[in-house]
């Protein structure tokens, strides 16, 4: 649904998180305007609660005519991200995770709020053990109708860890948010969920449908709650406040332990309120303003960025107001962006010998056109590099998202090198080629890295259509003072 900034809050000189709805191309208006209405929903269903456990919401902005929600910036790695650090947890390390998400869904839940996409990417643990529930993009609001009509047809939720009767159409419930609690912590013991996971979406579906959970193995104390959680009849499974005394008893005092979380940078001195700050993303693709040389060094000041584009009603200036500024970007197709994701510093960790944890995609079932859905973003911050003075990691890693994203053929071509175009020979050959896939995306852009020669690379996770994603590695080159792909975009 869109992509999210880190930013500073220059009034009251803080870090904040900024989820920025991010358009598709080829939307209609009614989809366009249903996409809105959806983020602004969202920031009505957060604001409601404040929570320990959960990640506040400041405010919601305007840029462009669409809405910003301002969200409360936690460092912290994601449930999903651990597991892939570690492969899986203790029992009393889960049950002290899953007795904090259960306090905050409580509150949730009191609030009239159903989360829907409970999942460990949505799970966020700081360096002291705190942990705090995160994204209600898909979350639905008890007495909230606004958005009934363009909900019809819809499964909204990540296959993995939906409730049975959720994958069978029912709505979703409080009992709903209790399976999918059970099944992340479950997947925290176990190594995976309780149906694993299946390339199709739809096969998944089907098997949460069955509703048939296999027994933990691993799961000692945990393993009658965790069969309780992952009840077949709603009826069975205990409330969010009986689950918090449960686990409060199984966890005893056990701590989460995670890696050392890196603090958002301090800048010297706030910079003049019109000018916008590049500092550190918290995105899939990280982009940081290279270090200050000594004094005595004599540089030259990098260009600034270009000015915003003017803002519908006054929309822009609020913005600038409350952001120092902000980098990066990832896209997905149709729901939720979170601060942190389930690629953390362990994705790309190839001597860690914890099992890599698949991404935890939230997919959207739909009988009518396809939204776009998102994905959870994050990658470790590391200083930006490449030739010509230096390639930015963010606009590099956006030409390869939009290369996979456009749908017309012209722009495409165009961001090929002279080289890479000579390998398909003409636009309509490289047009003919992609004719192919009626459908393909790409999302995932994390952990962008230089090269010797001054390029970089740019890793990302290509949707083919009917479940064949293949992750890629594209060469970024500046030649001309443009941004070009320089290696086989296929």
């Amino acid at each position: 649904m869109g992509i999210v900034w880190q930013a500073r809050d220059e009034r009251l000189d803080r870090t904040v998180a900024i989820k920025q709805l991010l358009m598709r191309a080829g939307l209609s208006e009614s989809q366009t305007a249903d996409a809105r209405r959806r983020a602004m929903r969202e920031g009505r269903i957060a604001a409601r609660l404040q929570h320990r456990n959960a990640i506040a919401l400041f405010d919601v902005a305007e840029h462009d005519g669409d809405p910003c929600l301002i969200m409360e910036y936690l460092p912290s790695l994601s449930l999903s991200g651990l597991l892939a650090e570690r492969g899986t947890l203790s029992p009393e390390e889960t049950a002290q995770i899953g007795v904090q998400v259960a306090t905050g869904l409580t509150a949730a839940h009191a609030a009239g709020i159903v989360h829907r996409d409970v999942k460990p990417g949505n799970i966020l643990i700081d360096d002291t053990g705190t942990v705090k529930i995160t994204d209600f993009g898909i979350s639905r609001s008890t007495d909230d109708g606004t958005m009934t009509q363009s909900s019809v047809g819809m499964l909204a939720g990540t296959p993995a860890y939906l409730a049975p009767e959720v994958a069978r159409g029912q709505d979703p419930t409080r009992a709903s948010d209790v399976f999918s609690l059970g099944a992340t912590l479950y997947h925290a013991i176990e190594g995976q969920p309780p149906y694993g996971f299946k390339d199709n979406p739809l096969a998944q579906l089907y098997a949460v449908a069955m509703g048939k959970v296999p027994e933990p193995k691993q799961a000692g104390a945990m393993s009658k709650t965790l069969m309780q959680l992952l009840s077949l009849d709603p009826a069975d499974r205990p409330t969010m406040p009986e689950l918090v005394g449960t686990l409060g008893e199984i966890a005893g005092g056990a701590t989460v332990v995670v890696p050392k979380i890196a603090q958002p940078p301090k800048q010297q001195a706030p910079p003049p309120p019109a000018q916008a700050t590049l500092i550190a993303p918290a995105a899939p693709v990280a982009v940081q303003a290279p270090p200050k040389p000594p004094p005595q060094q004599p540089v030259t000041p990098p260009t600034p960025p270009p000015p915003p584009p003017p803002a519908k009603q006054g929309g822009n200036k609020r913005v600038a107001a409350i952001i120092g500024a902000v980098v990066v970007a990832a896209v997905l197709g149709g729901v939720i962006a979170t601060v942190l994701s389930a690629g953390g510093s362990g994705d790309n960790n190839a001597n860690s010998p914890a099992p890599i944890t698949p991404p935890q995609q939230t997919v959207t079932v739909t009988t009518g056109p396809p939204e776009q859905s998102s994905s959870t973003p994050t990658a470790p911050v590391t200083p930006q590099g490449g030739s010509e003075g230096g390639i930015d990691w963010s606009s590099a890693g956006q030409l390869v998202i939009k290369y996979y994203n456009q749908a017309d053929v012209n722009t495409r071509w165009n961001l090929l090198s002279a080289e890479m175009q000579a390998t398909f020979g003409t636009v309509d050959a490289f047009g003919q080629y992609w004719s192919q896939y009626p459908q393909f995306s790409a999302r995932n852009a994390n952990g962008v890295r230089n090269n010797g020669d001054g390029s970089v690379t740019v890793p990302v996770d290509v949707n083919y259509g009917q479940g064949n994603v293949q992750h890629k590695e594209l060469r970024v080159i500046k030649t001309g003072g443009q941004l070009k792909i320089a290696s086989d975009g296929r």
